[in-house]
């Protein structure tokens, strides 16, 4: 099976605290054994140990891909430098808004960026994450990265999307797999219940075997 479950210190709102690509995954400082052993088994990455703001919410704070990873400029100088050691692109989006991982959702294919976001930055997401970008909402909400779940084989997205935006949005991220739901027991913010990428899923550990289901579908996990 290529999922599992898991949650972070009794929290099962493991997309706040981990971000994956297909390469690398980041994981908070001192997390136990058990659960970066499945992280390895189940998404086949690179684990890196790290924080920003001297804080465990990596999910939040980060977008990446196979290319690049943006983070907020409140990270500590300490703390940048083992992002550069990593071989991506890095930038630190000089914006209001710290919440990155809410407000930017992307693959290896394309890019979806809310409106929250200046203009002035496009060009340096653009070239971070080497893919096309668009403004643009999810369900008329800013939060575009807390109503879909991303990778390069498909897209979660909340339960309430409709179809015809659904089907649109797949398109641009050169997607086939796409499905709508929610994730531990009832939470449409999908991102924030999961972390997946090509090879595997690990579901926030409330999730109903339902909606693991429909989150493997989504994805092209199955």
């Amino acid at each position: 099976m290529n999922y599992d479950i898991a949650s972070f210190r009794g929290d099962s709102n493991i997309g706040i605290f981990f971000k994956t690509s297909d390469k690398i995954t980041l994981v908070p400082k001192n997390l136990d054994e058990k659960t970066k052993e499945k992280i390895e088994k189940k998404l086949r990455t690179e684990i890196v140990e790290a924080s920003i703001w001297d804080s465990s919410l990596l999910g939040i704070y980060t977008v990446m891909n196979s290319y690049g990873i943006i983070l907020p400029k409140t990270i500590f100088d300490n703390e940048i430098s083992l992002f550069k050691a990593l071989d991506l692109n890095v930038a630190i989006l000089d914006s209001d808004y710290n919440a990155l991982g809410n407000l930017i959702v992307c693959n290896d294919n394309f890019a979806i960026v809310s409106p929250m976001i200046g203009k002035e930055h496009l060009r340096e997401i653009k070239d971070t994450l080497n893919v096309e970008v668009e403004v643009r909402k999810i369900l008329n909400n800013n939060l575009v990265g807390s109503m879909a779940y991303v990778t390069n084989k498909g897209i979660l997205f909340n339960r309430n999307i409709r179809e015809e935006e659904a089907q649109e949005i797949a398109e641009k991220f050169k997607v086939k797999n796409y499905g709508a739901g929610s994730i531990n027991m009832g939470n449409v913010y999908v991102s924030i219940g999961i972390i997946a990428n090509s090879y595997g899923l690990i579901a926030g550990e409330k999730s109903s075997p339902y909606e693991i289901q429909i989150a493997l579908e989504s994805l092209g996990l199955l």
